[in-house]
């Protein structure tokens, strides 16, 4: 069997955390009218979309976390148009009764004055401390500035098992006019993400199909967990913007008496040194809304204010039955727990097949939020959900229409680059919360994700 093209290998020296894409054109000014979102959905079916990697995703050499492609250009000059907020307060953690437990099941004083120039996002702000780790000894000015964390108030845990939320446990807004302490910036905020994690691919794809990479930095962690949780980079080294070797280093740094769990997504505030926001939802709205003045020219509006109602709706069914019915599958304890996620999922499947037979994406010839939401899962499916957590009445590939949908998504901007199942199975199969004992990891599935999906002619 012919192997596909490996993808191109990046310069020595590169620190883990690059973005899966060539650097972007700089950003539009903030006086240039408000993006035409059907332009970004007018490609054909024919020839290589721009956002279909080089790669099979099925046969992709798995990495150890260091991507092969080029960091993005600085970003232009934060906007001085935007009011700076009288402070920045801490972002506010939800009581842990409206926490679930999964590690990998996501959910994401006065500030000194602006700098002249925002700050790339892969460099740390000039005047903050390093983070450390668990045994580490604390740096210059670290003591000091863990002690003005200020923990939450919390409630009781829930049960165990108890899957049917995922919220954020941090919810800080990044807002156009400021009033929340996080105002809008370009080079302040980094997101932290995982090629490997579902929840974090929603915020990678938003990302990258509306150009917001030129403004929100970008680390990536190791696909494979341990016992600690997310690893940020090789224990030796840590993440070279904070210093921290996980995860869980983040959120202790925000607040030392968070006891997790320490989930991605995540947005990282550089100026207060803080989680701002973990809940994924909020990530991919505050992206679509609040960082419009960024926008991509030509970029779709993925959440229009007149389709919002039904986006919700939708993506509700779609988190119940689907985002999470493979986990509930997966983790289930008992047969009927088991036969009852198995049955919502599948009947899920079946509608959305008999849905997708007569439009393009799934609220008609527009992509949106809705459609973000359920990619994902999709793109995990058949490789992992399949088989490690029995969802094995049908393959996804038994779906024309859902499966040409899949594909169809593949080849738009942000979701073939972010669809790497060399680092989805190596998670899922090496990852200590997933109990493979055995740490095999399937060769296959062998799957064309580049055969043409043919549906570029829907347009319901």
């Amino acid at each position: 069997m012919s192997q596909p093209p490996s993808p191109p290998q990046g310069a020595s020296g590169e620190r883990r955390g690059r973005p899966p894409w060539e650097p972007s054109e700089p950003p539009p000014g903030l006086d240039q009218p408000a993006p035409d979102p059907d332009q970004a959905l007018s490609a054909a079916d024919g020839g290589d979309p721009p956002g279909r990697p080089s790669w099979q995703p099925s046969e992709r050499p798995p990495s150890r976390g260091e991507p092969p492609w080029q960091a993005a250009p600085p970003p232009p000059p934060a906007p001085t148009s935007l009011p700076a907020p009288p402070h920045a307060p801490r972002p506010q953690s939800l009581p842990a009764a409206d926490r679930d437990r999964g590690r990998n099941e996501p959910p994401w004083g006065p500030p000194p004055a602006p700098p002249p120039s925002a700050p790339h996002p892969s460099a740390p702000h000039p005047s903050a401390p390093p983070l450390t780790g668990p045994g580490q000894a604390a740096g210059p000015g670290q003591a000091s500035f863990l002690r003005e964390a200020r923990p939450p108030a919390r409630r009781p845990a829930p049960s165990a098992g108890d899957l049917t939320r995922r919220q954020g446990t941090f919810t800080g807004q990044i807002t156009r006019d400021g009033s929340s302490g996080f105002p809008v910036e370009a080079g302040r905020y980094q997101l932290y993400a995982s090629l490997a994690c579902p929840w974090s691919q929603r915020a990678l794809v938003v990302c990258r199909l509306l150009g917001l990479d030129r403004v929100i930095g970008l680390t990536l962690t190791d696909p494979v967990t341990d016992e600690s949780g997310w690893r940020l980079s090789d224990r030796d080294v840590g993440d070279p913007l904070t210093g921290a070797r996980h995860v869980a280093d983040l959120y202790r740094a925000t607040d030392p008496g968070y006891p997790g769990p320490y989930t991605l997504p995540l947005i990282w505030d550089q100026r207060t040194r803080a989680v701002v926001t973990n809940d994924v939802t909020d990530i991919t709205v505050m992206l679509e809304t609040e960082f419009r003045q960024y926008h991509r020219t030509g970029s779709p509006d993925l959440y229009p204010l007149t389709r919002r109602r039904d986006i919700e709706s939708l993506a509700t069914l779609i988190h119940h039955t689907v985002n999470y019915g493979v986990y509930r599958a997966g983790q289930a304890t008992d047969q009927a727990s088991y036969d009852q996620a198995v049955d919502a999922l599948f009947t899920t499947f079946d509608a959305l097949e008999e849905r997708l037979a007569g439009r393009r994406f799934l609220l008609g010839a527009q992509l949106t939020e809705t459609d973000i939401r359920l990619y994902p899962t999709l793109a995990r499916f058949d490789a992992v959900y399949y088989q490690l957590f029995n969802c094995n009445l049908r393959r996804l590939t038994d779906y024309p229409h859902l499966w040409g949908y899949t594909r169809d998504l593949y080849s738009q901007p942000g979701f073939g680059e972010t669809t790497d199942l060399g680092q989805i199975k190596r998670h899922y199969y090496l990852s200590p919360e997933w109990d493979n004992r055995s740490h095999i990891i399937p060769i296959g599935p062998l799957i064309n994700w580049n055969e043409p999906h043919g549906r570029a002619r829907l347009s319901a």
